[in-house]
């Protein structure tokens, strides 16, 4: 069984870790909570721990466990490969639990950034009071997620954006391209459009993929205005969730591939 990782904020101020050094996960933490409560783990165990801000990971073993901490002592760093590029998922907004199946999927596929947004077609329109509970939400499962996965780091989960808005955030995101994932598109596959470009040594690259009801012909020109390249994911249509994955997989695997062959 892969040894458990818990994201938590710098223990102490100033406190660098080092092996032989102590830190622990105070009982007001989810992580606390998830040591001794689900996982009921005991002394000598092992649990890897990321600092947020540093994102360093650490390899600790279980000193002791009371009513107050779990006490930490670091035994060494976990090297890591960085990825070398970025994927931002510009998200239509949906109802029910697919906005939270998206932020789990995409969270365990290395999404950098995700920007909820509200297209002409959401069906879910929140208030801000409940969109911003909405939020909270999926910025808790990505961290859940980022843990399951063994993440060094933690996507960005951004506000709730109306579509001018996300516009305007991609705009200053200053990225390599834009792909649209769009039912519509007939001649350009998703795969051999990106697989056919010239990118800089560390692509920024950002998915659109719109809500249950699809997005409209006038997003797509304001997206094309942009820059965006409207591409096809093939002769179906997709849920949400499963184009989201679709699109995240092809994308980081071709910028993977052009990394390892040296044409990115």
């Amino acid at each position: 069984m892969a040894v458990p990782r818990f994201f938590i904020d710098e223990p102490y101020a100033h406190q660098v870790l080092v092996p032989g050094t102590r830190t622990s996960l105070t009982s007001d933490t989810s992580a606390y909570h998830h040591v001794v409560n689900v996982l009921r783990l005991t002394a000598d165990k092992r649990v890897e721990i990321v600092q947020r801000g540093v994102w360093t990971a650490w390899l600790c073993k279980i000193e002791s466990i009371d009513a107050n901490q779990v006490l930490l002592e670091v035994v060494e760093e976990i090297k890591s490969v960085p990825l070398l590029f970025e994927t931002t998922l510009l998200l239509g907004f949906s109802k029910g639990d697919t906005n939270e199946k998206v932020i789990r999927q995409a969270t365990e596929l290395g999404v950098t950034r995700v920007i909820p947004v509200l297209f002409d077609r959401s069906v879910s329109r929140p208030d801000q009071k409940r969109a911003k509970s909405k939020i909270e939400r999926l910025r808790k499962i990505a961290v859940s997620a980022a843990q399951q996965a063994h993440r060094r780091d933690l996507p960005i989960i951004e506000d709730l954006h109306g579509f001018s808005e996300a516009l305007d955030l991609l705009t200053s995101l200053q990225l390599d391209v834009t792909l649209v994932p769009w039912e519509e598109e007939t001649d350009k596959s998703f795969s051999a459009y990106l697989e056919g470009l010239t990118l800089s040594e560390y692509p920024r690259v950002a998915l659109v993929i719109g809500p249950e009801g699809g997005i409209t012909q006038g997003e797509i020109l304001a997206l094309q205005d942009l820059g965006a390249q409207s591409v096809s994911l093939g002769p179906t249509i997709l849920r949400v969730d499963t184009a989201v994955c679709a699109s995240l997989a092809i994308t980081h695997d071709i910028l993977a591939g052009k990394h390892i062959k040296g044409d990115a």
